[in-house]
Order: structure tokens, then C-alpha cells, then sequence
């Protein structure tokens, strides 16, 4: 793993920083490259073969890591270890040859920390990531009344999760179309308070705030990875506007 970097919680735990050189072992770093295990009711067909074929999901992805650290000094290893005892969450970010992929990791067990001697320890924790998915580059496109956007995409292997920014004035409310799916919302758009809208809540929010009983009837789909779609907004009654998609390269 020499050309790899990996932080979390704003922590080296391979490369080099103010504490030393961090080596982690590929057989002490195991759960970010594999799937994460498979959740799911299995409830038997009755009077007839097999299960019935119900939705399967990804459990919470678990992270073991551990490695060495060498310093300089003693003193330099103490603090190292104090430094990385102290975090419990943040983003756990891995660099590679396949590019800069993160997840939002939690401590998932207690800091091992052996002091070897006075340069040099092991030392081993396990993560969780809560949310398995793992994220890379963010890609944005827009799209306003009568002006479409295409070639909408992603380069990840799991569908990615759609957010939008709406912003103009459409007093009756609007429709965001992606994959050929319509979402309506029916609060007014107001110039100057646009619309954040999370197609992974299904959420409208004004100026930070969650609105209820601001959205229609409507479909939240996930964005296949590496197949182009389009969006398209329009007005429920009269009124102009922007959409502004985002979207992050999504693994698992």
C-alpha cells in the first residue's frame, strides 16, 4: 500500500504527518474493498418451493485497519496515540490508484495502540460506516423551464442519490422530471428562498427549514451509475425557474 493515503477523523493512518510515518498492512485493512454483508427477511413460500422473493439491502459497512507508526521520539508516539484515541467519528477518506473515495466512519471498537519501543508502534482499530455507500467525485448539471439537461451521469457501481437547489419564482409549485419520473411540488418557489429538495429523504427544505405538506405525488428514483439520463422542471401554473442537480460518484 505504499502509494495509498488514508485519513479519518483528520488522522493519518497511512502516510506521513507532525507524528511520523503511518504504514497500514493490507491484511490489517479489510471491509473498504469488499461489499458490505446482505440484510433481508427470508420468509418461506408455503406449499411450494423456496422464499418468498422479497428486497434484499447492505448492512452497515465494517472497517478493520491497523498497522504501524514510526516516529522519531517517544514523545512523538505518545502523542500520536493521544491524537487518534480521541476521535470517534468523521470521514475516513482512502487515496489509491482507482482515486479519492470517503464515507462517514465511527469508531467501532477501542484504540490498540502497543508501543514497540521508543519509535516505533502497532496499532489496530475497527470502523463503521453506518451508511456502506462510499462516495467520489461531486457532478453537477442544471436545468431551467424549457431548457433541459442531459447526459446526466455517474461513474460509481451502486445508484447515487439526486439533490436538488431550485431557485426562481413559481407561485403554483413545479415538476422535476429525471429517468422520465415526475416529482411535484406544490409550495410556492419564492425568489430569493430557493428549494432544497433530497430525493434520499424525499425531503423539501426552505431556507433550512423542512417543509410539510409542501410536496405532491411523486417518485424518488436512484441515479443508475453509467447510464446518461436527462431533467427537465417545469411550472404547475406559470413561472420560471432553475434546477440544479448534484450528484456524487456512488459505490459499494
Amino acid at each position: 500500500m505504499a502509494d495509498n493515503r488514508i485519513l479519518w477523523a483528520g488522522r493519518t493512518l497511512h502516510g506521513v504527518d507532525e507524528c511520523g510515518t503511518w504504514r497500514t498492512t493490507r491484511d490489517l485493512f479489510e471491509g473498504w474493498y469488499d461489499s458490505p454483508e446482505i440484510k433481508g427477511d427470508n420468509v418461506p413460500r408455503v406449499d411450494s418451493d423456496g422464499d418468498l422473493d422479497l428486497p434484499i439491502y447492505n448492512e452497515a459497512r465494517l472497517v478493520t485497519v491497523g498497522g504501524t507508526l514510526r516516529s522519531a521520539n517517544r514523545a512523538d508516539l505518545l502523542s500520536a496515540r493521544n491524537k487518534l484515541a480521541g476521535r470517534m467519528a468523521g470521514r475516513l477518506q482512502v487515496e489509491d490508484t482507482q482515486g479519492i473515495l470517503w464515507a462517514e466512519a465511527k469508531r467501532n471498537s477501542k484504540l490498540r495502540f502497543v508501543l514497540v519501543n521508543d519509535t516505533l508502534a502497532n496499532w489496530q482499530l475497527r470502523l463503521k460506516c453506518v451508511d456502506p455507500r462510499k462516495f467520489g467525485e461531486t457532478r453537477t448539471w442544471s436545468a431551467s423551464v424549457g431548457a433541459p439537461a442531459s447526459g446526466i451521469f455517474h461513474r460509481g457501481n451502486y445508484d447515487a442519490t439526486a439533490r436538488f437547489v431550485v431557485a426562481g419564482s413559481m407561485p403554483g409549485g413545479y415538476k422535476l422530471t429525471i429517468k422520465g419520473l415526475i416529482f411535484n411540488v406544490t409550495a410556492p418557489l419564492v425568489t430569493g428562498h430557493p428549494h432544497s429538495i433530497d430525493y434520499g429523504t424525499g425531503r423539501l427544505s426552505i431556507d433550512g427549514a423542512i417543509v410539510h405538506g409542501g410536496l405532491g405525488w411523486g417518485f424518488t428514483p436512484g441515479i443508475t451509475p453509467g447510464v446518461p439520463t436527462a431533467l427537465a422542471i417545469e411550472p404547475n401554473t406559470t413561472g420560471t425557474g432553475t434546477a440544479t442537480l448534484t450528484l456524487l460518484d456512488t459505490y459499494i
